[in-house]
C-alpha cells in the first residue's frame, strides 16, 4: 500500500479492508443494511454496490496487468506503457535455446502473458505494440542489433518483475465500505502453511537422494542468445520515429539499447501464436450389463485458447427449477442431463452457448429419457372426454433395483377396454404420504424386448456381428405388425448364461430373447433364484438346436427354448409366443424412498374418484442392479496430448484386469447415483493469473447474482424467478488456493514455469447413501512444469523441488492426498524394484493388478510404499521433474469429507444449502438454485420437453400457495451466494513480504493459505 495520508498505511487497517470483504460475504446473517442503499456518497446497493467497488479498486493493483493496460491505453502516454511492460512481465526463455530463438520465441501468447505476468521478450515487445496501436499510434516490432553479452541477459532473466498486490485502498473508502455493511470486529480470517518452503524442500530432498542420475534425463539447454534480435518496439508521436526498448530495464525510455551503437534494427515478421490445440472433453457411462463398453454421455471440442483463463462446469442437472427445487424433495430427482458448460466471464451469452454442450436427459440406467419414450397424448378436450369413460382402474407395482419402482396401470371403460392416450399428469402419486414425480414410460401397449446375444467365436454366423443386427430388423418388423411401437433392444453378453440372464431379468423390459449356444463360463447361485422367478419371461434361442449345453441349463433354471438354427422359424414361434403374451398399456416409474421401509402407494386418475392402492417393499438383496450405471468417466484428448482418463465414480475398469475380475455391485451403482447428485468444475490456465486479477473475477462471477438478489431483496419473487431463469456464474473460491503460481517462481538461480497448460478438476459428491459429503481436487498431468536454471545444470532437481510446493498445498488443504500417506514411509523407486520382496505378485496378491500396470508401467519415475500400507505413491517427469502425488484413483490431488449428507425427503434447496456450506470451499453447484449461463436456452426447451412426460408441473412462477416456499428457497441460496466468500477463520502469523496477499485470499472466504 502506499504511505500516502488517505491511503491505507499499516497491517491493522489493511487487514481491516480484508475483514470486509470477508464480512461483506459471509452470509452468517442477513444485515438489515443489506436491504437499503448508502444514504451519502452512495456506493451502490450493498453487498454488490460494495464488490462493484472493490472490484474497482483491485483493478487499479500493480499486479492487475489487464487493469493496468486499460488504463494506461486511456492516458496515451507512451514512456509509461512503456515502463509498465518492460518493468511488469518476467522474461522467460526457451526450455532448450535459452534466447537464442528470442527474436521469434512465443510460449503463452500475450493475452494470457497479461493474465499471468509471464512473457517471452518477443511477446512484451507485441504487448507494448498493440498497446501502442489501440492508444492511436503508429507502432511496430522491430529486432534491433545489440551485442548484449550472455551474461547481461542471465542478470535480466533471473531477476523478478512481476509486481505485488498493492490495491489503493483509502482509509475513509474503508469506513464507507464498514458503515455500508454493518462489519464488526470478528477476529482474524487468515491463514500460512507454516513452513511451507521448508516441507517441500526436505520431501524434495529425500525423493532426489533415492534417484540413481542414470534414470534422469534432463535436457542441455543451449545458453545462447541471438544479439542481432532482440525484440523493441519503433512508433511515431506527431511526426517523429521513437524508440521504446523492453528487454533490458535499465534502458531509458526513448533509447535503443546501449550496444546497438549504429541503431540498426530490422523490422520483424509476423508473430507466430502459440500452437493451438484441440480439446475434447467427454462424460461417459458404463452399464451392469457391459461394463466393458462405454456410452458417450455429452461430449465437446474446444480450442485450447478458449479453455485457458475459464472454467468448465461438468454437471449433471437435476431438470427442475428454482420452483422445483424450493418444493420438491431430493428423492424427486429422478433423471438428469449431462452437460459441460464453458464460463468465461469477458464474453457474451452467444459466444458461451456455441461452446457449451447439453446432452439428452438420462436415467440412473443411462437411458435418454427423450429418445425412447415419447408418448402421443391426447388433447385436452379428447382426455377429459376419456376419463369421463374410465369404469374401473387397475394396476400393479414392481419395485426394481433401488430406488426405482415401476407401475403398470390399466383404466378401462365400460366393456372392458383399455383407455389409452392419457398423459403422466392425469395421474396422481402419493407413497407413505409423499407425492413422488411419476415419469410416463408409454400409454399405449408397446413391447419392450431385449435381445441378447453371445459375442464368442462359437457362435454361427447367422447370430454374431452383421448377422443378429439383421435377425433384429427381421424380428421387431414381424413384433410391430401386431404392436407398431414395439422395440427391440440389443445387448452384447459374454458365455455367462447365468450373470446375463441374471441382470436381464432385472432390466425395465417386457420379455427377453436370448441367444446363446449353451457354452457357459459361470455358475448357477440358486441364492438369485427369487430374481429368476421375478423378471420378464425369457426365451432361449438355441442357435445349435443340439442338447449338449443346454441339459445343465435347465436343471438350474426354467425357460421357454426355441431351436434356432433355422432363422425363418425361429422368428415364426417367436411371434407365436409374443401373440400370447399381455403387455402392459401404461408404464410409469418413478424414484421412491425409505429402501427399508414397507410402502403404501395409493395412484389416483385426477378428477375421478377412480384411485387403486398398491402395498410393496424393495427386495432385501443387495445384488438387485437393474441395468444401473456402474461408472462415470471423464475423458480428456487433445491434439498432441495423451488422453488423461478420470473415474468420476463407481467402476474402475483398470482394476479389472489380470485375472482379478471386478463384478458390478451395489456400492458402485450408489457411488454413481450420489456423483449424479453433485458435480465437478473444471479450471484452465497457462500459470495462475496474478492475485489482484484472481480476486477479480472472484467477485465477478458473484456480481452475475445481483439481478436476482436485489429483486428478492424488493420482494418480487417472480422477478427473482425470472432473473434466476437466465443463468449465473459460478467460481469455486478454493481455486485461489490450489491455482496459485509456485512460491519462488523465479530467483537468481532459476525460474520455473508450466510449458503445457494447467488444469485442474473440483468434485463435490454429496452424501445420499453414505453418511459424508465429498470434496475433492484434483491436478491433472497436463501443466508439464520445468525449470531453466543460471547454470544451466540440474534443471531436474530444480523443478521437483518447486512442484513439491503443489504436495504440501494439497495436504494442508485435504484431510487426504498423497503426502498424508506417503509421508514417513519407507519408499523404494519403481526402477530399483527388481525382485523386492513386497513387489513380487505372490506378496502382492490382489494389489497385483493395481500396481503392475500403474506404478510398474511408463517413463516416470515413481516411489511406492513398501509396507503397502497405501497405493499412492510419487510420479516425477524424468525429463523436466515434475512432481506430482498420486492417489489410489489415480488422481493428483486430495480429497475431504465432511459428516453430511442429503437426506431425501426434504426440498432440494434446503438440503444443498446444508451440505454446501459443510464443504466450505466457496463451490456451488450449477442448476442448484439456476443453471450455468451458457446453457440455459436448451436446458429450458429440455425442460419443456421433458415436463410433457411428467406427473407433476414444471414450476416457472410463483402462486400464492407457493411464495413461503420460494422465499425460504431464495433466502437459503442468498446465503449460500454470501456464504461462497466465507469458509473458516483460521489464525496465522502473518507473512513477511507478501504485502498483505494472505488477508485478502482469506477475506474471500476460500481459507487460502499461501506458502
Amino acid at each position: 500500500m502506499k504511505d500516502h495520508s488517505t491511503l491505507l498505511i499499516s497491517d491493522a487497517s489493511r487487514r481491516d479492508f480484508f475483514k470486509q470483504l470477508v464480512l461483506g460475504g459471509s452470509g452468517l446473517y442477513l444485515s438489515p443494511l443489506l436491504f437499503q442503499s448508502c444514504t451519502s456518497e452512495d456506493l451502490g446497493r450493498p453487498p454488490f454496490g460494495i464488490w462493484e467497488d472493490m472490484i474497482k479498486m483491485l483493478e487499479q493493483s500493480p499486479d492487475h496487468l489487464i487493469g493496468r493496460r486499460k488504463a494506461l491505453v486511456a492516458s496515451k502516454d507512451p514512456k509509461a506503457m512503456t515502463d509498465f511492460v518492460r518493468d511488469s512481465f518476467q522474461a522467460i526463455p526457451s526450455y532448450r535455446d535459452f534466447l537464442s530463438q528470442i527474436a521469434h520465441y512465443t510460449q503463452y501468447g500475450t493475452e494470457m502473458a497479461l493474465r499471468c505476468g509471464l512473457a517471452t521478450p518477443r511477446e512484451k515487445a507485441e504487448i507494448l505494440k498493440d498497446m501502442l496501436i489501440e492508444a492511436g499510434f503508429e507502432a511496430k516490432v522491430v529486432w534491433e542489433h545489440t551485442n548484449i553479452s550472455l551474461e547481461e541477459s542471465k542478470a535480466i532473466v533471473f531477476k523478478k518483475y512481476i509486481p505485488e498486490f498493492d490495491p489503493p485502498i483509502s482509509n475513509r473508502k474503508m469506513r464507507r465500505w464498514h458503515k455500508a455493511l454493518d462489519i464488526t470486529e470478528t477476529g482474524e480470517s487468515f491463514e500460512v502453511i507454516p513452513d511451507c518452503m521448508e516441507k517441500s524442500e526436505a520431501l524434495a530432498h529425500d525423493l532426489l537422494g533415492k534417484i540413481d542420475k542414470k534414470y534422469i534425463r534432463e535436457a542441455v539447454i543451449n545458453q545462447k542468445i541471438h544479439k542481432n534480435g532482440v525484440p523493441s518496439v519503433v512508433f511515431t508521436e506527431n511526426g517523429e520515429e521513437k524508440y521504446a526498448h523492453v528487454f533490458d530495464p535499465t534502458v531509458p525510455f526513448g533509447q535503443l539499447h546501449p550496444t546497438n551503437e549504429e541503431k540498426e534494427f530490422d523490422n520483424a515478421t509476423a508473430l507466430k501464436k502459440p500452437k493451438e490445440q484441440n480439446i475434447t472433453i467427454s462424460l461417459s457411462c458404463r452399464n451392469v450389463m457391459d461394463k466393458w463398453n462405454e456410452t458417450t454421455l455429452v461430449s465437446g471440442t474446444w480450442k485450447l485458447s478458449e479453455l485457458l483463463g475459464n472454467q468448465l462446469q461438468v454437471q449433471f442437472l437435476n431438470n427442475m427449477t428454482f420452483g422445483n427445487q424450493a418444493t420438491k424433495t431430493v428423492s424427486q430427482i429422478c433423471n438428469f442431463t449431462p452437460c459441460l458448460a464453458l464460463q468465461d466471464i469477458y464474453k457474451d451469452v452467444a459466444y458461451l452457448e456455441e461452446r457449451s454442450f447439453l446432452g439428452e436427459p438420462i436415467t440412473l440406467e443411462g437411458e435418454k429419457v427423450l429418445e425412447r419414450y415419447n408418448p402421443a397424448v391426447l388433447s385436452e378436450e379428447d382426455s377429459a372426454v376419456a376419463i369421463g369413460n374410465i369404469h374401473s382402474f387397475e394396476g400393479k407395482v414392481l419395485p426394481q433395483a433401488y430406488p426405482k419402482v415401476r407401475l403398470e396401470l390399466e383404466p378401462k371403460d365400460a366393456e372392458g377396454n383399455i383407455i389409452g392416450g392419457l398423459s403422466a399428469s392425469n395421474f396422481e402419486l402419493v407413497d407413505n404420504g409423499e407425492s413422488p414425480i411419476g415419469w410416463m414410460q408409454q400409454n399405449s401397449i408397446s413391447p419392450k424386448i431385449l435381445l441378447l446375444y453371445d459375442t464368442s467365436l462359437s457362435m454361427p454366423v447367422e447370430y454374431r456381428g452383421k448377422g443378429i443386427k439383421e435377425f433384429l430388423v427381421r424380428t421387431e418388423n414381424m413384433i410391430r405388425e401386431a404392436y407398431p411401437s414395439a422395440k427391440i433392444i440389443l445387448q452384447e453378453t459374454g458365455s455367462n448364461v447365468y450373470t446375463s440372464l441374471l441382470n436381464a431379468k432385472q432390466v425395465d423390459a417386457d420379455l427377453i430373447l436370448y441367444a446363446t449356444d449353451g457354452h457357459n463360463s459361470d455358475e448357477y447361485d440358486e441364492s438369485y433364484q427369487s430374481i429368476y422367478d421375478a423378471g420378464p419371461p425369457a426365451i432361449l434361442l438355441n442357435v445349435f438346436s443340439v442338447d449338449t449345453f443346454y441339459k445343465p441349463l435347465r436343471e438350474n433354471m426354467d425357460f421357454v427354448e426355441i431351436a434356432a438354427d433355422d432363422q425363418e422359424k425361429t422368428i415364426a414361434e417367436i411371434k407365436n409366443f409374443v401373440g400370447q403374451l399381455k403387455f402392459p398399456t401404461y408404464v410409469l416409474t418413478y424414484n421412491s424412498f425409505d429402501e427399508n421401509e414397507s410402502h403404501k402407494l395409493m395412484v389416483k386418475v385426477k378428477g375421478t374418484e377412480h384411485q387403486i392402492e398398491l402395498s410393496f417393499t424393495f427386495p432385501k438383496n443387495e445384488n438387485i442392479l437393474g441395468n444401473r450405471m456402474i461408472g462415470l468417466y471423464l475423458t480428456i484428448k487433445g491434439t498432441g496430448l495423451s488422453p488423461i482418463k478420470r473415474v468420476l465414480a463407481g467402476y474402475e475398469p483398470d482394476l479389472d484386469k489380470h485375472g482379478n475380475a471386478l463384478g458390478p455391485n451395489r456400492q458402485m451403482i450408489d457411488e454413481v447415483h450420489q456423483m449424479l447428485l453433485g458435480g465437478a468444475v473444471m479450471s484452465f490456465e497457462r500459470e495462475a493469473p496474478t492475485l489482484s486479477l484472481q480476486l477479480t473475477e472472484y467477485l465477478k462471477t458473484l456480481m452475475s447474482n445481483r439481478e436476482w438478489f436485489e429483486a428478492f431483496q424488493d420482494n418480487e419473487t417472480d422477478m427473482a424467478l425470472e432473473a434466476l431463469g437466465k443463468g449465473t456464474l459460478s467460481y469455486p473460491s478454493i481455486l485461489l488456493t490450489m491455482m496459485q503460481p509456485l512460491q519462488d517462481q523465479v530467483t537468481e538461480n532459476a525460474i520455473t514455469y508450466p510449458s503445457g497448460f494447467r488444469t485442474c478438476l473440483i468434485k463435490c459428491i454429496p452424501g445420499y447413501y453414505s453418511k459424508t459429503t465429498r470434496m475433492s481436487f484434483d491436478y491433472m498431468p497436463t501443466s508439464e512444469y520445468l525449470s531453466i536454471t543460471y547454470s544451466g545444470l540440474n534443471t531436474f532437481d530444480e523443478t521437483v523441488k518447486k512442484t513439491a510446493q503443489l504436495a504440501i498445498l494439497e495436504a494442508h488443504m485435504f484431510s487426504d492426498s498423497a503426502y498424508s500417506q506417503l509421508h514417513n514411509k519407507p519408499l523404494l523407486l519403481n526402477k530399483d524394484r527388481g525382485n523386492h520382496e513386497a513387489f513380487v505378485k505372490k506378496a502382492l496378491k490382489e494389489d497385483f493388478p493395481y500396481f503392475y500396470p500403474l506404478v510398474y508401467g511408463g517413463s516416470e519415475l515413481k516411489f511406492m510404499d513398501t509396507s503397502l500400507q497405501t497405493r499412492s505413491f510419487w510420479k516425477i517427469d524424468p525429463l523436466r521433474g515434475e512432481l506430482y502425488g498420486i492417489l489410489p484413483d489415480q488422481t493428483g490431488g486430495g480429497s475431504s469429507s465432511t459428516e453430511e449428507q442429503l437426506r431425501n425427503l426434504e426440498t432440494v434447496m434446503k438440503e444443498y444449502n446444508k451440505i454446501l456450506t459443510a464443504i466450505k470451499v466457496g463451490m456451488a453447484i450449477p442448476g442448484i438454485g439456476s443453471a450455468p449461463l451458457s446453457i440455459v436456452a436448451a436446458y429450458s426447451f429440455t425442460l419443456v420437453r421433458l415436463y410433457a412426460i411428467a406427473s407433476e408441473a414444471i414450476i416457472l412462477m410463483s402462486t400464492e400457495k407457493m411464495d413461503e416456499q420460494l422465499s425460504a428457497a431464495m433466502q437459503q441460496l442468498a446465503c449460500n451466494v454470501l456464504k461462497a466468500i466465507t469458509v473458516s477463520r483460521v489464525k496465522g502469523p502473518l507473512s513477511k513480504g507478501n504485502s498483505g496477499i494472505e488477508f485478502l485470499i482469506a477475506a474471500m472466504g476460500s481459507n487460502a493459505p499461501i506458502c
